[in-house]
């Protein structure tokens, strides 16, 4: 292994003044050293310090369950745009800052595709942060009372994507809507989006208590969105039907 791989590794590993003295200290030594092994253990480190980063990454997303695009079935619900899918994995709105919405019915898989693409943003060097509109709101009361609101929004705000998911279950207070509005207005020119929700865009409106708090708020969501309906039949649905058939074979027998 050269020299030059040896000191590449030990620039990558943050160790400057090794990478520096390590020709000096081959001169030194007078003799011919053979640097396979230490590049083997320095590759070993570099490797387990970058898993190391990638958990914690997940870890601080807050991700609630990891799946991926691999794993998502297809075949159940062929009304979905994959092609529309695969181009938001790939990533590109993130750079722009952009928003992906995913609209349509419970159960249809808008979850596990959002949380696949966050997964799939952080393998690729992105920081994410996940949050549903409930937990977001209870995070935001959480802030305000121990005074620490800037510092939930520089997480947020600061991350290369924001997964909100499930917009639209809970209705806000009119405290909560305006911080919520003011992430949503800040969001523009700081953080890429990937929201979901399962209730019709006219009901939206009810998710605040002033109407025109919900307006800008619903333009500022829509602005240069890219939207996905999830139409078709239910995975929970489905999951359920097959405990009651079972049951019912135990029942039977």
């Amino acid at each position: 292994m050269s020299v030059k791989a040896v000191e590449t590794l030990l620039r990558n590993l943050r160790l400057s003044t090794a990478a520096s003295e390590l020709v000096p200290v081959l001169k030194e030594s007078k003799e011919n050293v053979s640097l396979g092994w230490i590049t083997n253990l320095l590759q070993r480190e570099l490797d387990s310090r970058s898993e190391k980063s990638l958990q914690s990454k997940i870890a601080r997303s807050k991700i609630p369950e990891l799946k991926s695009l691999e794993t998502f079935d297809w075949n159940f619900n062929t009304q979905i745009n994959k092609d529309r899918i695969e181009e938001i994995a790939s990533l590109d709105f993130v750079s722009e800052n952009g928003i992906a919405l995913f609209l349509g019915q419970p159960g249809t898989g808008k979850s596990h595709i959002a949380s696949a693409i966050g997964l799939k943003a952080i393998y690729a060097g992105k920081t994410v942060y996940w949050s549903s509109l409930k937990r977001l709101s209870e995070e935001i009361i959480r802030a305000k009372a121990k005074n620490e609101l800037s510092l939930l929004f520089k997480k947020i705000l600061s991350s290369n994507l924001w997964i909100l998911d499930d917009w639209g279950v809970v209705s806000l207070s009119r405290e909560v809507s305006e911080e919520v509005f003011d992430l949503l207005d800040r969001r523009t020119f700081s953080t890429a989006m990937i929201l979901t929700s399962n209730r019709d865009v006219d009901e939206w409106p009810e998710v605040f208590v002033d109407p025109v708090l919900a307006s800008a708020a619903i333009d500022r969501i829509f602005d240069r969105a890219k939207v996905t309906v999830f139409k078709g039949k239910s995975y929970r649905a489905e999951g359920k039907n097959k405990v009651r058939v079972a049951k019912k074979k135990e029942l039977t027998l």
